[in-house]
């Protein structure tokens, strides 16, 4: 069998438990495809600090960098964050692990698909006429470089004194005490081009229309954005259909999901936002699954979008479907097709049977699972 090395970031709160479940789901569907998976465990979060006095320990991330295929489980934790996290900012885990990880690794392009099923509308946090009995496919692709979450780290350093003079502070060193507070929000041509591109491309492989988010009305680095989505679909890609979205009308599609069917272009503050949103909307947080990948290297991180839910570890209530649905992302990124398909028909085979976790308990027929009981009825269906 050909073997993949994977990172494993098993995580915070209920991290850990919903990624023993998606681990082994993935190991024994990848399988199916010849394929060995190894996972090599790379701390990183509050867990971390207790043994490393880091959440992001050196020899984790230089792990993470070099392997290249990272399985994260999601790191923070609100306790935490307000105790040890309020000494120390910069210790925070979300942002030290996954900015540093999404910056190093070059990883452009966020994927976070949400599928909805005719026969599963009842899930959704949506009236069930506004499910077609063909479904809905929204593939949210966030740009996850620049834009407002790395300018002013990125660029202040360029002009110091000036942007000392207008507010531009890094988050860590903010007191909450500044008469003005600045961020540098910013787009670099040749990035928003790699990334439309690959947008573009991905439309036309899925046979999917392309949505652009971006707020052109007012803010200039989103006229820009929308002058490049506009000029490259003109160009290169005319057979793909292009439609230009305001992101708060866009925000209010969200409950009439249909209206939003296609593969949907976003700015990274734009993206992280609606695509919870999204998620929301879709039926839970629980479901919802994610990548983020280099187009140029193949470096990619798999994250499920769905949080640590600190509030549930230890006690076998967390949804793992995320952490699942992600593994089948992570295994066709790696060549292993069929064991991504197996994973993701055994998913809705599940919840199509009746059987949900406590997030959606409301909705259940058949039976209320938790983490480990889910894990293993999908782990039975592969």
């Amino acid at each position: 069998m050909e073997r993949k090395t994977i990172a494993l970031v098993t995580g915070d709160g209920s991290g850990p438990e919903m990624m023993a479940v998606a681990c082994a789901i993935a190991i024994e569907a990848a399988k199916k495809d010849g394929i060995e998976i190894v996972f090599e465990k790379t701390p990183m979060g509050w867990n971390a600090y207790e043994k490393y006095g880091d959440t992001l320990p050196s020899e984790s991330f230089d792990k993470a960098i070099k392997i290249g295929t990272v399985f994260f489980g999601g790191v923070g934790d609100p306790k935490l964050d307000g105790t040890i996290g309020a000494k120390y900012p910069v210790m925070k885990p979300e942002a030290r692990c996954l900015l540093a990880l999404r910056k190093h690794m070059g990883l452009l392009l966020n994927f976070r698909p949400m599928i909805y099923y005719k026969e599963l509308a009842h899930l959704a946090n949506v009236k069930p006429e506004t499910i077609p009995d063909g479904g809905i496919q929204q593939v949210w692709i966030r740009f996850l470089l620049e834009d407002s979450y790395f300018g002013n780290e990125d660029l202040m350093d360029l002009r110091p004194d000036e942007c000392a003079k207008i507010g531009v502070k890094l988050k860590k060193k903010v007191m909450g005490d500044e008469e003005l507070v600045t961020d540098i929000a910013y787009f670099r041509q040749s990035t928003v081009k790699k990334y439309i591109r690959a947008a573009f491309a991905y439309a036309r492989s899925a046979g999917l229309p392309l949505i652009s988010i971006d707020k052109a009305n007012v803010m200039a680095r989103y006229d820009f954005w929308r002058k490049i989505v506009t000029r490259i679909g003109e160009e290169e890609f005319p057979d793909v259909p292009l439609t230009h979205q305001l992101v708060d009308s866009a925000n209010a599609l969200l409950f009439t999901p249909a209206k939003l069917h296609g593969v949907i272009a976003c700015g990274n503050e734009h993206g992280d936002i609606l695509s919870d949103g999204a998620a929301a909307a879709l039926g839970s947080m629980g479901m919802m699954c994610s990548s983020a990948i280099n187009p140029d290297t193949g470096k990619a991180m798999f994250e499920s979008g769905a949080g640590t839910a600190p509030t549930l570890a230890g006690q076998d209530k967390a949804n793992p479907i995320g952490r699942i649905l992600t593994a089948a992302m992570m295994l066709r990124h790696l060549g292993a097709v069929n064991g991504a398909r197996a994973i993701e028909e055994a998913v809705k085979k599940t919840l199509g049977m009746g059987y949900r976790t406590a997030d959606m308990c409301a909705y259940s027929w058949n039976g209320v699972l938790g983490t480990l009981g889910m894990g293993n009825l999908i782990l039975s269906s592969l």
